[in-house]
């Protein structure tokens, strides 16, 4: 399949437009397409593909921007880890979101039939939450 548009993403800078719209412009299996992608997501494709798990896709905030730029933003400002962990539940339970290992929220999640998860909550309102933790501690950025 030949496409006439073509982008160049660097593994370094990560503009989620962009991103997305190569990974819609892109034939899912090619490896030039991988290449392209930012180092966590080719990763991910990379580690579903050993294990013969369905194409990844990645998590997206209810507003659909993609997860993983956003929480490796604030991981960086703030110098800390944040996740998205559900621990002891079941299906269509909340997970929580985790800052260095203390519970600060929950979110609602679904799995989209497209193949990713959505979590019911705003990319604003998710980073709004996490500023708020640091601002209630009095944790300075970066």
């Amino acid at each position: 399949m030949e496409h006439t548009k073509h982008m160049e993403i660097t593994k370094d800078e990560y503009d989620p437009d962009a991103a997305e719209q190569l990974w819609e412009l892109e034939p899912k299996d090619s490896d030039e397409h991988i290449e392209q992608l930012p180092v966590w997501w080719s990763e991910a494709i990379e580690e579903f593909q050993e294990h013969d798990l369905p194409a990844y896709q990645p998590p997206r905030f209810a507003d659909d921007v993609i997860t993983p730029p956003v929480v490796d933003q604030l991981q960086s400002e703030y110098d800390a880890e944040i996740r998205f962990m559900g621990v002891g539940v079941e299906y269509r339970d909340s997970w929580g979101v985790y800052i260095d290992d203390e519970q600060i929220f929950t979110v609602d999640r679904e799995r989209e039939p497209a193949g990713y998860t959505r979590y019911q909550v705003t990319s604003d309102a998710f980073e709004q939450n996490v500023r708020n933790h640091f601002a209630d501690t009095g944790d300075e950025t970066t």
